[in-house]
């Protein structure tokens, strides 16, 4: 059934961000292929790949185009102006959703009328006058964290549904020290805990870096000894 005789529903495009994935790439598409709501259109964004990522979406009847940004968030911003169709179900490249996924977030989106329904990280259904309303995503490392809390603050509607999936690669530890070096900015722009609990998100290393992160975010901004009062503060009030 495609997704487009959903009730309420327009017809869906998938956006794929992809950055050399040629290992998993295969996997991910089958995962979107057994979808129980199909997408009308699968666009690939291939984001300076230098492997045969493209080759192997082509042979699978996806729609493909190239950017140079380097940049998951530009490259999935890249997808949406390309995209044929209003409703928007993003997918990460390397990592693989159960067969539900696209009819979850969908069902969600029409009977919360949100107006973007988070799967997990950047696996997520938006409509396109989400971004008309609301803006584009930015280039951040954490643009989802960021995209969430801006449509939040200014009255939009996020519904968050941490939904199984696999991941088939694992992120450097590199891109979690961003992550927290945005945090600390976040967390100053939006009134957020300074810190987060060690353990509970990707995993104790990834975790570790994020924290290193966040207190180079702090220290980069001039705030870390204030960050550290906060924290304290809320251990305090435990």
């Amino acid at each position: 059934m495609a997704s487009s005789d959903l009730p309420g529903v327009e017809k869906i495009s998938g956006i794929i961000p992809v950055h050399d994935e040629e290992r998993v790439l295969g996997r991910v598409l089958d995962s979107v292929k057994r979808q129980t709501h199909e997408v009308d259109e699968l666009v690939v964004v291939l984001d300076r790949c230098t492997d045969h990522s493209g080759a192997i979406a082509e042979e699978r009847g996806c729609r493909t185009i190239e950017v140079g940004y380097g940049n998951t968030a530009a490259a999935i911003q890249a997808g949406v102006r390309n995209a044929s169709h209003p409703s928007l179900v993003l997918f990460d490249g390397n990592t693989v959703v159960p067969p539900d996924f696209v009819e979850r977030l969908l069902d969600v989106l029409i009977s919360r009328n949100a107006d973007l329904v988070e799967w997990h990280g950047g696996m997520m259904a938006v409509r396109k006058g989400t971004f008309v309303r609301f803006g584009d995503f930015s280039t951040r490392y954490l643009w989802t964290l960021e995209y969430f809390l801006r449509l939040q603050a200014r009255g939009g509607v996020v519904v968050r549904l941490d939904g199984p999936h696999t991941r088939l690669k694992g992120s450097p530890l590199s891109r979690s020290f961003r992550y927290g070096m945005d945090y600390a900015d976040l967390s100053r722009l939006y009134g957020l805990p300074p810190y987060f609990r060690i353990g509970t998100k990707s995993g104790w290393f990834p975790d570790f870096a994020a924290l290193a992160g966040a207190v180079a975010g702090h220290a980069r901004n001039g705030q870390l000894l204030a960050s550290v009062a906060r924290a304290t503060d809320l251990l305090r009030g435990l």
